[in-house]
């Protein structure tokens, strides 16, 4: 996973539509200016350093020069909202959509943490709810590949623990990705209160076998989260995931991603082509 997260996040750029002017260099910039500095890393003393910055304990042990290196500390927060219910574990070909959800996640949590802000994660199905708290740097991300590595189905889509969590757990204007098959209950109110106090995106993977089944004959199917039998073929059998025009309503964004290869590219895309508010 790692090694295929590394590729997806060439070139993907989070980009925050609350954008001031810059603080640092580089495409993935954050909403608002940082509130301080935080310790990053320690490096030997070179030439020109602040005196005030010699860490002096290091110094005495390594028994040469060594300076802490302090960064900004960052406003922005991207938080994965994972969705493992069993309707992700279908796939055509055997391929299932819950790894095309856990491919892209991996991708946006790699993006983040090169771009060194905080990262959040929350694996929901059901009222069950696996969070990690936001946190930066390669150890955070390691977390979270894991648990994105670990995750197995659970009862189906309840959306609603997770947007709590969010509202709950993660500073205002956080970027929240909820990363779904999109068949999943209505979370009502929550999810227009969350798209206020952040940027919800909505990112729904698709699969091949979503298109139901080829030709024209009905077939007999049992759903696979709430077991509910029906025919699909016939009108309104088929299940339907949450409607693109009850996200816009709420103030959500939404993109779907292509499982297979076109996906990276697809996150790519909604990113570089995501509009910016006026500042």
């Amino acid at each position: 996973m790692r090694a295929q997260a590394a590729r997806d996040a060439a070139g993907l750029a989070i980009r925050a539509r609350r954008e001031v002017a810059p603080v640092r260099s580089g495409p993935y910039r954050s909403a608002r200016r940082g509130r301080g500095l935080i310790f990053d890393e320690l490096r030997d003393y070179v030439p020109g350093d602040d005196a005030q910055s010699i860490e002096w304990n290091a110094t005495a042990r390594l028994a040469r020069p060594i300076v802490k290196q302090m960064r900004e500390e960052r406003d922005l927060t991207v938080a994965l909202l994972v969705d493992t219910s069993h309707s992700v574990e279908l796939g055509y070909g055997g391929a299932s959509r819950r790894a095309a959800l856990a491919r892209a996640a991996a991708a946006l949590a790699t993006a983040a943490t090169r771009a060194r802000d905080p990262l959040a994660l929350a694996l929901f199905a059901g009222d069950a709810l696996d969070t990690l708290a936001p946190r930066s740097g390669a150890a955070q991300l390691e977390r979270v590949l894991r648990a994105l590595e670990s995750a197995r189905g659970g009862e189906p889509s309840d959306l609603r623990p997770a947007l709590g969590w969010a509202l709950a757990a993660l500073p205002p204007h956080s970027i929240v990705c909820v990363l779904t098959d999109g068949f999943c209950s209505d979370p009502g109110a929550l999810l227009t209160r969350c798209a206020r106090v952040h940027e919800l995106l909505w990112l729904r993977v698709v699969d091949p076998i979503d298109a139901g089944p080829r030709g024209g004959a009905p077939v007999r199917v049992q759903g696979a989260e709430h077991g509910g039998r029906g025919i699909w073929g016939r009108s309104g059998a088929a299940p339907q995931p949450l409607s693109a025009e009850r996200l816009r309503r709420s103030g959500v964004e939404f993109a779907t991603l292509r499982a297979g290869a076109e996906l990276a590219a697809d996150l790519r895309s909604f990113f570089a082509k995501r509009p910016r508010a006026r500042t």
